[in-house]
């Protein structure tokens, strides 16, 4: 896969363009140990995208239990923002954002809240290449639905079919399927199988 022919490039943010996932994971860790829920690392990642109140409810279908999806969500996220300063940019996707900027319209497409989204991109100083940043908060439906994706889209001014999504969950290539863009997954912070 190349990036000619592309004429927007659209990024998750957690695990793709920033290595904030084991950050999020020991969030959760920490929480399951609150709140006694069963922790498997692996199943927490694949959910990696979708909001961490709809985990929480996710959790107490899946397990069974009773709990306040925002108590767990506020526990969670506390624990996070504690430690969101150590995130840092995975520097194969870091080279490939400087070499397209100003070359090809790239935006921000996350399930994180806006206000955790906008500190990890200043603290890694990624914000300086995205002009379209489009969060949890913007969207009714998140991954796997299409419509984080389709509004990044729709704010770069491009066609949703002429984008490339980079992904690193599958609950994220479902979304950037759905919205009729190309997929290019990202595993241990470098994009598979693309040449550039």
């Amino acid at each position: 896969m190349t990036l000619s022919g592309f004429q927007g490039l659209v990024f998750d943010l957690d695990g793709t363009l920033v290595d904030s996932m084991p950050l999020h994971l020991a969030a959760w860790e920490h929480t399951a140990r609150e709140f006694g829920f069963r922790f498997d690392a692996d199943w927490f990642y694949e959910l990696g995208g979708m909001p961490s109140r709809k985990i929480a409810l996710l959790v107490a279908e899946v397990q069974q239990i009773v709990l306040d999806p925002l108590v767990v969500t506020r526990c969670k996220t506390e624990h996070y923002v504690a430690n969101l300063h150590k995130a840092t940019s995975f520097p194969a996707m870091l080279d490939l954002v400087e070499r397209y900027h100003g070359r090809i319209p790239m935006g921000i497409g996350t399930g994180s809240p806006r206000i955790n989204a906008e500190a990890v991109l200043r603290n890694t100083g990624l914000d300086r290449y995205f002009p379209v940043v489009v969060t949890a908060d913007d969207v009714e439906l998140h991954k796997p639905h299409p419509d984080t994706f389709l509004l990044v889209a729709r704010r770069l001014g491009v066609e949703p079919g002429q984008c490339l999504v980079f992904e690193d969950t599958g609950i994220g290539a479902q979304a950037g399927e759905a919205a009729g863009m190309q997929v290019c997954m990202v595993r241990e912070g470098k994009p598979v199988g693309l040449t550039y």
